[in-house]
């Protein structure tokens, strides 16, 4: 719970992060530098310490304008090169990786505005004094400068630190990891177990049911998120009042992520047990168009919120780029990898749909998402498809969905692990008459290692499948059903069938 309401105020705040900096500096700026000005009005420190308090502030001020000379010189010098870098680094890996490079950092920001706040904080003393000329503000001035001299020692050294160990390309494919992983705790708060369904298939619009579209109001742009307890809220509002008394279900048409087209893209399909009135429809269409704009979120860039697809399709943006030709940097390519395979497997725990999606089923709306098979594609199918001649990818690629096999319990997820790496057909790529006839350009060493690798996840699926069949979890399922979806039994019997055929199978030894 404490962990959920963290992540709720992380997303509140996700996108004023870019404020921080304006918000501190104007704190030190305005707030801190009207107490101490006041202070020095009202307050004679020469009287109370026996100083010559003007003759200290006349001197302090040239101190205080070289600090701020040097503290604006290194600042626009060394924001600058970043800005720079950031360029390169946007180019070599993906542009999305550093959009928000230090917009979204709260320490960047907090830094920025110690810089801007503390420049204020010696500037304010001096223009006062302006309009005050009989007023040495003494307190102000000296806060100002130790301020300055902080940032000198301290901050500045402790930035450049910072920002060299966080644009790394390990640090960046590291925290999109951590964020995404975050992401589906809050998404996915259960785990799997037997008993339950074993995947997901989106829900199909009956078309001989009458239907009432919602179409966005918003700019176009990317849908950010859903407030699904206040759409289920307001929903369940409409279902009971006059105008709803047809209402059968609502279906959310695009997934978290998608390109929305103003007056274009259908957000939501209302579905009627039989025709209502052109009065009635137009009275739901105000009504739902006012929970859409109370509930969805479109911007004009995605976000990790809700979008764990977003996440993914960074770090395959980075492996692709580091094993292009002009980048040739395999060794990031195998670390996006493994940070996908981290992923991967968390979800491959879960229980599908989402528990938001759980919940809104029992209140006759449907969301629409992604499900397990179609999110294994997604992480690994276009790094294969770009790396499927280097062997230390594949092999990788192999290894990571290997990693993976043993925690599996559902059957369908097992199988769909499985079925990435056998429908790779990697034994046609790396065999030994390509090799022969030199289409393929290794050593014949690692056409060895591959078809190693591809034996030893042979083994260990194989492993697990036994390991499900004696815990009854395979004749549990094919004995059992936990959905009146036709479709899904289907896809349930498809998996135990295909699992069992693989665990007798000579072909996968």
């Amino acid at each position: 719970m404490k962990q959920k309401l963290s992540h709720q105020i992380k997303n509140i705040f996700e996108h004023q992060i870019k404020y921080v900096a304006t918000f501190t500096s104007g704190i030190y700026a305005f707030i801190f530098g009207s107490v101490l000005l006041t202070v020095d009005y009202y307050v004679d420190f020469g009287l109370k310490f026996k100083i010559n308090e003007v003759d200290i502030y006349n001197r302090l001020i040239s101190v205080s304008n070289v600090l701020i000379s040097i503290l604006i010189g290194i600042s626009l010098t060394t924001f600058s090169v970043i800005f720079v870098v950031m360029q390169l680094a946007s180019s070599q890996f993906s542009p999305r990786i550093l959009r928000h490079f230090l917009g979204n950092d709260i320490k960047m920001q907090k830094i920025i505005g110690l810089f801007i706040g503390t420049i204020s904080l010696c500037i304010l003393p001096q223009l006062a004094s302006v309009f005050f000329y009989q007023t040495p503000f003494l307190l102000t001035l000296s806060i100002g400068s130790f301020f300055a001299f902080y940032c000198l020692i301290w901050s500045y050294p402790n930035m450049i630190t910072y920002l060299s160990v966080n644009m790394n390309v390990s640090t960046i494919t590291n925290r999109i990891k951590s964020e995404m992983i975050e992401e589906i705790n809050v998404l996915y708060q259960e785990n799997w177990s037997v008993g339950k369904k074993l995947l997901y298939k989106r829900s199909k619009i009956n078309p001989d049911k009458f239907q009432v579209k919602i179409v966005s109001p918003f700019e176009t742009g990317y849908l950010d998120s859903v407030n699904y307890k206040k759409l289920g809220r307001l929903a369940e509002n409409i279902i009971n009042s006059d105008v709803g008394l047809f209402f059968e279900n609502a279906y959310q048409k695009p997934i978290v992520g998608e390109f929305i087209m103003k007056d274009t893209t259908v957000l939501l399909v209302l579905v009627f047990s039989e025709e209502v009135t052109q009065d009635q429809t137009n009275s739901l269409k105000e009504k739902f168009e006012e929970i859409v704009r109370n509930t969805f979120k479109v911007k004009l860039f995605r976000s990790h919120t809700q979008d764990v697809n977003f996440g993914v399709r960074k770090l395959v943006d980075i492996a692709i780029k580091a094993i292009s030709p002009a980048v040739n940097d395999p060794t990031t390519c195998l670390n996006c990898i493994d940070q996908i395979g981290e992923i991967a497997k968390e979800l491959a725990l879960r229980e599908f749909p989402s528990t938001d999606s759980r919940t809104l089923g029992t209140k006759k709306i449907q969301i629409n998402e992604f499900n397990f098979d179609e999110f294994i594609d997604f992480c690994f199918d276009q790094i294969f498809q770009w790396g499927k001649e280097d062997p230390t990818v594949v092999k990788r690629i192999i290894r990571s969905i290997r990693a993976i096999l043993p925690l599996v319990e559902n059957p369908f997820n097992l199988k769909i692990l499985i079925q990435q790496v056998e429908e790779m057909d990697l034994l046609e790529i790396y065999n030994l008459s390509q090799y022969k006839n030199g289409k393929l350009k290794i050593s014949k060493e690692k056409l060895i290692t591959v078809e190693k690798e591809l034996s030893k996840f042979r083994q260990k699926a194989k492993k697990q499948i036994k390991t499900l069949a004696l815990k009854g979890v395979l004749d549990h399922y094919e004995t059992n059903h936990y959905s009146d979806n036709l479709e899904i039994i289907d896809a349930e019997m498809e998996a135990i069938k295909y699992l069992k055929a693989y665990a007798i199978s000579n072909k996968f030894l």
